[in-house]
This record gives structure tokens, sequence and C-alpha cells, in this order.
């Protein structure tokens, strides 16, 4: 069964694991809630994250990501599309692998950012 824009709705956990690792990951794992195919949320560093989500087929899910780190600490940058550290909003573009498991959607993929790549999964625990 295809996943819809509806069956995202929802709160989900996020977790991320990063190929390199370092003090410039972006880490914005936590809880996030979907509505409408869109996300707002302040991490536990102070980034914030607006986040969009398109189903463009069976199984596959666009997300675009802009992360805002100019709120976290004087200390917490990102890396920018070339891999530079930056204060500034960046954003990230990905598709996503979308499933059902136990009754629950889950999201799941690779956001390529500079030279480092991030595991992204997304499971939703309520709707």
């Amino acid at each position: 069964m295809p996943v819809t824009l509806e069956d995202l709705d929802g709160q989900y956990e996020v977790t991320s694991e990063t190929s390199q690792g370092g003090p410039f990951v972006v880490n914005g794992d936590g809880i996030t809630v979907i509505k409408n195919g869109l996300t707002f949320r302040k991490d536990g560093k102070g980034c914030i994250w607006e986040s969009s989500f398109s189903v463009i087929g069976d199984g596959k899910v666009q997300i675009e990501s802009t992360v805002d780190p100019s709120h976290a600490g004087a200390d917490m940058f990102i890396l920018d599309e070339q891999g530079n550290p930056t204060k500034g909003i960046v954003t990230y573009k990905s598709i996503l692998d979308a499933k059902i498991e136990d009754g629950k959607v889950v999201l799941s993929g690779m956001i390529d950012h500079g030279s480092e790549s991030t595991r992204l999964t997304m499971k939703k625990i309520s709707p």
C-alpha cells in the first residue's frame, strides 16, 4: 500500500548518523510533528529546522529541510554545500524511502551535505 501525504501526518522520532562526525555534525535528533507535509521545530542545540515533505511516487518521499543555526550557541556551526562551517541557513534535499512497519510510517534515506552524508530515519510514534 503506497504512503499518502495524509499518512505522513503525525509525531515522529528522528534519528541520524553522520559519516564523519566532528564538531559540525548536523544532529537534528529528537521529536518532530509533520502536519500537512510540513514541520517546524528547534532541536536540543538551538538550531531551527523547517521541512517540507512531498510524496513523489510509490514508496518515495521528497524532503527539503532548511536549518538555521544562528540561534544556537556561539560555537555551533553547520556545514554548507561546499563543506565549510557556517552560521547561515542551509537547505538540504533528499529522496527518502517510505514504508509501513508495524502499521506505522518509517522514512529513511541519505542526505549529502558538503563532504559528509547523514543517514536519516524518521519513525512515526503517534498520529
